[in-house]
């Protein structure tokens, strides 16, 4: 749309007379009027005398791997910190990627918006035409509703003409285009609520159902296509009630089951096929978990007669590709030609069947094996080829044999029946379905950053040895608590501090030995923290403790609470605790109680307690939110969000009603909007299922209308931006790793 208006705008330059003055901040100037489109165009919001643009909907990596949990989030500068429990962090693509076959490198979402698919896909299929079929678990696309096949158009958007109806969900294994129809073949009993045995066709126009009814009476795992025929393969016994021994092949000029049979029968199950030349004939090339007519691969030709050639694998193969004469195989194997190591994968001799000679000597499984324009392309468990690190995935070179440099970084192995993929028409681009959720990942454990106009990470990496539960900013120090001990290597035992703006760890290095620390405050004196620890540094310090900004002793403050902080908030001249503890202070302290920042010794604040844990602390004009697992509030009724009047105390009566959940975490704005969520459904009486806006100016409520998969622990506001932290893991049917952004609403529109 932007670059449309700058086509428009455009001409407007030359065809009108252009300011007189030449001054680039000057708003009067042909220079500040260029650098005003500019920036619009390319949204630039970076400081400037010009004026900035709000960016398109930036998308931010997400943190993957361990939990994929964000604990906490902090901004500095053009940064946004997270702490977590998460060793990686990479792009929300969803199960399906878009990927360079050169580099590995995925298709921006600027040129090519991510599918972001909300399930497993295990199967992709070129249109023909520049686009691509899709197929596999899901039932969402970039958070349209769209069940478990979509067509994705050349210019990236899904096809809105194409809208197949499955019904109950089928387990799909293979899917290949002839003609005008997609055939489809999994574990299923119906599609659109007709009788469809486990074989379907569909128009690849509208996605309407087919005449075509094979009743195939056990799994189809595997489709292929060859003159004007469909193979079929799997673990079936029969076929519209003939017996067809895991193979069978149907006439598509007719729709009719033909008589094709192999010579010999199969013993199991049938998991790959493809066509080659096996000694000069033309062969359909067999593999599978089978011991007769052959060990697990052997090849027919189109009569269905075993041939002699016999590479001979000693254990599973889930896939084969050819390329000239060689026949490339993947699997769970050890050895082909009856004795030669070749684990997982090997290249065999179309003509003999015996290895080429070498082994690729691969550490896991092979699943997919698929051949485009001379390049091969390996997916399954395996992380090491030819002892260079290749994460899940990797490519050889038909021509030489050697292992090219495409290296795409999955983070999660593939499983058999996915990762069968699509190529783009000029074989530059690699469709791939998987479950992945990110690819080109960077490490990163337990701490990461960044950029807030890009999403795209900074080279900030230290190694954290275990989660970060909390990040707090405070002068030129980046202060850090959890579970650690160890950070890049060097001791640092549950609290430490990086240096701003390098990043670089400071010598601060308190000994916490046992238990965690999960809060961190601070005003301009000290920096207070908390969590469940019984000692800091040698000294007697119970679950609370502060050390001083200016020389980073530990100070003599020690509220001494018997069980765990699970909140902590600044009030001016006392600090404000809340847990499970039920004495802070030196006094009787039923979940919460507010403590003097000389000494920590309990104040009578507030006057009465709740019946159960504290969690979450807020405060707007004077008044004091308290979110946790609580019923009541001495004795009145205060499900798990009360409020109390900083200067007296004492408890409101109930404002706001949490029904039918508990409380997660919250957060307020400057001009009183409260961001609320929990296990709730409502409210007070407005519908809000896990996530409520307040306008704490008025009291009214408004639901967030976007569905949420995972707990909220933590929230950052930025501007009229909020970032919502958690084990989260999508927003809207969409894929989000561990956090996402939202624009929060405005008051008036309450």
């Amino acid at each position: 749309m932007r670059i449309l208006s700058f086509s428009l705008i455009l001409p407007l330059l030359f065809f009108c007379k252009p300011p007189d003055l030449s001054n680039g901040c000057d708003p009067n100037s042909k220079s500040y009027l260029l650098g005003t489109i500019l920036r619009y165009v390319t949204s630039d919001n970076s400081p400037s005398c010009l004026p900035s643009f709000s960016p398109f909907d930036i998308d931010y990596w997400g943190v993957f791997g361990g939990s994929a949990t964000v604990n906490s989030m902090e901004i500095y500068g053009n940064e946004l910190i997270l702490g977590g429990s998460f060793n990686a962090l990479g792009p929300n693509v969803g199960s399906t990627y878009y990927l360079d076959t050169n580099t590995g490198k995925i298709v921006s979402n600027f040129e090519c918006p991510f599918l972001k698919l909300n399930d497993l896909a295990k199967v992709v299929v070129s249109d023909g035409n520049g686009g691509f079929y899709i197929a596999g678990n899901f039932t969402y696309v970039r958070g349209t509703p769209i069940q478990n096949v979509v067509h994705m158009l050349p210019d990236c958007k899904i096809d809105p003409n194409f809208t197949p109806n499955p019904g109950s969900p089928p387990n799909i294994y293979s899917m290949v285009m002839f003609g005008d129809k997609l055939y489809i073949g999994g574990v299923f009993n119906s599609w659109e609520g007709n009788a469809r045995n486990n074989l379907v066709s569909i128009n690849r126009f509208s996605g309407a159902l087919e005449s075509l009814a094979m009743d195939v009476n056990s799994a189809v795992e595997k489709l292929l296509i060859y003159d004007q025929k469909l193979y079929i393969a799997g673990q079936f016994s029969t076929v519209n009630g003939f017996a067809r021994d895991r193979i069978a092949r149907i006439d598509l000029s007719n729709s009719t089951l033909d008589s094709f049979v192999p010579s010999s029968a199969l013993n199991s199950t049938v998991r790959a096929l493809a066509f080659g030349t096996i000694s000069g004939t033309p062969a359909i090339i067999v593999g599978g978990a089978f011991t007769t007519p052959r060990n697990n691969v052997f090849a027919l030709d189109l009569n269905g007669t075993v041939l002699a050639w016999d590479p001979n694998f000693n254990g599973i193969v889930d896939a084969i590709a050819v390329s000239g004469q060689k026949v490339y195989v993947g699997g769970s194997f050890t050895a082909v030609n009856g004795g030669t190591a070749r684990p997982n994968f090997a290249v065999v001799d179309s003509n003999t069947g015996t290895d080429i000679g070498i082994n690729y000597a691969l550490n896991g499984n092979v699943h997919q094996v698929i051949e485009s324009n001379g390049q091969i392309y390996l997916f399954g468990s395996f992380t090491s080829v030819l002892g260079e690190n290749r994460n899940y995935g990797a490519s050889i070179d038909s021509n030489t044999n050697s292992i090219r440099e495409w290296n795409p970084r999955f983070l999660n192995p593939f499983s058999y029946p996915s990762a069968s993929a699509g190529f783009s028409l000029d074989g530059s681009r690699i469709m791939i379905p998987g479950g992945n959720g990110t690819v080109n990942y960077v490490d990163r454990s337990n701490i990461a950053s960044v950029y807030l106009d890009s999403g795209l990470p900074t080279n900030w990496a230290p190694s954290i040895d275990n989660e970060v539960a909390v990040l707090h900013i405070k002068n030129d120090h980046l202060f850090i608590g959890g579970y650690f001990a160890t950070i890049s290597g060097l001791s640092r035992t549950r609290l430490a501090a990086f240096r701003l703006p390098s990043y670089e760890l400071s010598s601060f290095n308190p000994t916490i030995t046992t238990g965690n620390v999960t809060q961190l405050i601070s005003d301009e004196t000290n920096f207070y923290f908390a969590g469940t620890f019984t000692t800091v540094s040698g000294s007697a310090r119970s679950n609370a403790a502060a050390y001083s900004l200016d020389n980073f002793s530990l100070t003599n403050w020690a509220p001494d609470p018997n069980n765990q902080v699970s909140s902590i908030l600044d009030l001016g001249d006392s600090i404000l605790l809340g847990g499970l503890f039920n004495t802070a202070g030196g006094s009787a302290s039923s979940f919460i109680r507010a403590v003097n920042k000389s000494d920590g010794l309990a104040i009578s604040i507030p006057t009465s307690f709740p019946d159960s844990d504290v969690s979450g602390f807020a405060s707007y004009n004077g008044i004091i939110y308290v979110g946790g697992n609580f019923s009541t509030i001495g004795g009145s009724n205060n499900q798990y969000l009360a409020s109390f009047t900083k200067g007296t105390g004492v408890f409101e009566s109930n404002k706001f009603q949490l029904n039918g959940g508990v409380f997660y975490q919250m957060i307020i704005s400057n001009d009183g909007l409260m961001v609320l969520h929990g296990g709730f459904t409502s409210v007070n009486t407005t519908n809000a299922s896990g996530t409520a806006f307040i306008n704490l100016n008025t009291n009214q409520i408004k639901a967030w209308e976007v569905t949420q998969t995972g707990v909220t622990f933590n929230q950052k506001l930025f501007g009229k931006y909020l970032f919502i932290g958690g084990n989260i893991t999508e927003r809207g049917n969409q894929p989000f790793g561990g956090y996402h952004r939202i624009e929060l609403p405005k008051l008036e529109s309450f």
